[in-house]
């Protein structure tokens, strides 16, 4: 049924409210599909970032560049001094804003393991505020490395 005049159909005038509804329903499952893509994208980075301080804190560690003598420091106090303070430059440099742990082990003798492990509390941006099971969630990384 099409009235007199330039118009639209009875039926065409409906669909907006159709597409309207459709939208009001969709949208928050397109916005939750959405905010996880970046949140995945994010947590990617951040595991990315600490898996690489790890390597950098890691290969700073086995390599013992101090000469031994009375005043040098035991080869476990400095590896895992140099270890920590390569993880703190490194994530300095990259602007990581997260708040971190580090824990280093290392042994006193080449051939020995030197484990650097790192790990933030949260690495999620907007998710964890809207579903309490990922306020929990910490992100870590790991690497070991035989000391030279």
């Amino acid at each position: 049924m099409k009235p007199q005049g330039k118009g639209r159909t009875l039926e065409a005038s409906r669909e907006g409210g159709v597409v309207a509804m459709e939208f009001v329903l969709l949208f928050p499952l397109f916005f939750l599909i959405l905010a996880g893509i970046v949140e995945f994208g994010h947590l990617w980075y951040v595991r990315h970032t600490l898996t690489n301080a790890t390597r950098e804190g890691a290969r700073a560690a086995v390599v013992y560049y101090v000469q031994p003598d009375s005043s040098a420091p035991p080869r476990t106090t400095w590896a895992t001094d140099t270890a920590k303070a390569t993880v703190d430059k490194y994530l300095q440099d990259t602007k990581f804003s997260s708040p971190y742990t580090v824990e280093t082990t290392a042994g006193s003798q080449s051939g020995d393991l030197v484990t650097v492990t790192l790990t933030a509390p949260n690495g999620l941006l907007v998710l964890d505020s809207l579903v309490p099971a990922f306020q929990n969630l910490a992100v870590s990384a790991e690497t070991s490395m035989k000391m030279e």
